[in-house]
Parts: C-alpha cells; structure tokens; sequence
C-alpha cells in the first residue's frame, strides 16, 4: 500500500519510486521502524503526512523491524537515508544509512550515564557484600530493587528498607521466583513523593516531548514509622500501585529536565522519562529513561490498559497535548536533513 504517493506501508511487495528519486524532488529518505504492538501503523502514517506536506523533498517508508524487506532495501540505498525505530531492530537492516533505534541498558549503567550528564539522579548503588551504606548520605530509607529489565518494569522484587538494614544476599538466598536470583539488585536513595506514589512519564523523541503526564497511585499503605517487616513489605512501586490517576501536566521544570536527560543518551531516540519529585524538598530526580523503546503508548498493547481506563477521550488529549505526530515529524525532519547518510 502507498498513501499520498510518498511512503510504502509496512508489506512484503512496495511499490516501487522512479529510478531517478530526484527528478521528483525527493533528496533523501526517512525510514520509520514498526514493531507489531508497540506501535500502531496509522500513527506512523499520520507522520508520515505531516512529513509530506513541511518537507516533500523528504520521502517517507514504514517497515517492520521485524523482516527482512530486501526489495525496500534495495529502494532505499538509492538516496541518503534517515531510520528512526524506538526499539531494536531484529531482523531489518539498511544497506546505506543512519540508524537511531532504541536498546535497553543495565539501570546501573542508565544512572551512570545520566550523572556523566549532570541529570539529577536518586543516589544509587549495586549492592555488593562489601557495600555499607551511611545513612548520613543516604538518607534514612533506601530502595531495594532489581537489575532485570523484564521483572522491574512490572514493580517486581522493589522494596523499602531502613538504610541501616540494607545487607548482601547472595542470589540463591532469594525466593525462587525473585528477582534478586537473575541479576544483581541495586540499591537506591528514596524520594519521598507524599502521602501517594507519584511519577512523573514524559514521552520524548529526540528528545522533544511527545506527551507529559503525572501518575498517581492510591493512598500510601505504610506509614515511615511503622514497623521494619511493615515497610519492607510494603508497595512501593508505581507500576503495581492501586486506583491509579495519569492527569497530563505541562510543567517547565520537568519538561525541561525530560530535554536535559535525553542529552545523557542522544543515541537513544525514544525515551519513556520517569521523574520524581520529592515532597519535602520539590527536588526533581530522574529514575528511568525506558530506553528500549516500548513506550510509544498512544497506540501500545503494552498501555491498552491504561487507555481503556480513561477512554477515547484521554487517548485523544495525548495526542493532542504537544500535538504528537507533527511534533514527531517536525523532529525527524530535521534529523532527516542534518543526518541522512
């Protein structure tokens, strides 16, 4: 399928352009990166137009990540060419170009990055037997959690404790079904967020925000005084947190910090920036980029859920905040302009 004679839907068989690109003033080629679920091809299609109609010179081509495509290949090695994928690509690659695509890093090495970038960053640490850590720099309350991507992003094997606790177990010491058995647990200095958990997401490309919104949990289910086996059983993750709110915000400060963080990674294009900010303080910290890329929930599987809470209506507003998808194409032209190779 071709839509507005400019960019080829993600198919085996594409249409082909004229052996001379340039003679219909195309100069150079922008290739959208789709994953089946993690992004819908009617939002790529709307960039795609938005693309067409600010830059014509630029044309624009969906594929999925996911196959091989030799016939788009071929097609696009004709021109300089620009890809933009939010994730890893598993099985397309370009005989010519630069690529951006997403990849997801060790959180270690994420915070290590970001303070490299003078992003403000909770203290952080990975838990080692000889690690002892002073409550006098880090606070009287740590957080425990894990390294494997796969099981925190569901707030999975994330813990408070007193720092004065905090001690080494070896990864056969944990339950089998822990986190703490796949991969080292990081400890890190809490941000206390108030009487709810609280976060902040800014979708960025590039990066340039996309959406900005503030999570909100139910009502804290522990009080800082109560008992040592009260806190450290207690949920203190977002993403497993009840009777959730997501009002989207449009606040300077984080926004710019979201700008600030993308700096620490630039090789990353799509990032799912998670902030906090502390309560008694107002200090903003920076936990999470989320830069393997399946954060594009504006047509997610992954943020369904989220969308069904709050209805059309809400799915709507995010794609309107920033207006999403011209700000998205406004972004990859002039990447496309400055970097196609």
């Amino acid at each position: 399928m071709q839509v507005g004679a400019r960019f080829l839907a993600p198919v085996a068989a594409v249409a082909r352009p004229s052996p001379a690109a340039a003679a219909d003033g195309v100069t150079r080629h922008l290739v959208l990166g789709l994953r089946p679920g993690w992004q819908d091809p009617r939002d790529y299609e709307a960039i795609a137009e938005h693309v067409h109609e600010l830059e014509p010179s630029i044309r624009v081509f969906i594929v999925r990540t996911t196959e091989r495509n030799s016939t788009t290949r071929r097609m696009l090695a004709r021109l300089p060419t620009f890809l933009f994928s939010p994730g890893r690509m598993s099985a397309f690659r370009l005989l010519r170009g630069k690529v951006y695509q997403g990849w997801p890093l060790e959180k270690f090495e994420e915070v290590r990055r970001l303070k490299l970038a003078r992003v403000p960053v909770p203290r952080t640490a990975i838990l080692t037997p000889q690690l002892r850590l002073d409550p006098a720099e880090w606070g009287p309350f740590v957080i425990l959690k894990p390294t494997d991507i796969a099981t925190s992003s569901h707030g999975r094997g994330i813990n408070l404790m007193r720092t004065e606790r905090v001690s080494y177990r070896p990864p056969g010491d944990y339950p089998p079904d822990h986190p703490g058995r796949l991969g080292p647990m990081i400890v890190q200095q809490y941000i206390n967020t108030g009487d709810k958990l609280t976060t902040y997401r800014v979708l960025t490309l590039f990066g340039e925000p996309l959406y900005a919104r503030l999570n909100i949990g139910g009502p804290r289910h522990f009080d800082l005084n109560a008992p040592d086996e009260a806190i450290e059983s207690a949920n203190v993750a977002l993403q497993a947190a009840d009777a959730r709110e997501s009002p989207l915000i449009d606040d300077p400060d984080i926004l710019a910090l979201a700008r600030q963080a993308h700096d620490a990674l630039p090789e990353i294009p799509l990032k799912g920036c998670d902030i906090l900010r502390d309560v008694d303080t107002g200090g903003l910290y920076v936990i999470e980029l989320n830069s393997g890329g399946n954060t594009w929930h504006f047509s997610s599987n992954f943020g369904r859920t989220l969308r069904k809470v709050y209805g059309p209506e809400y799915e709507l507003l995010m794609r309107q905040q920033f207006d999403a998808m011209r700000t998205a194409a406004k972004v990859l032209i002039r990447r496309t302009l400055a970097e196609a190779e």
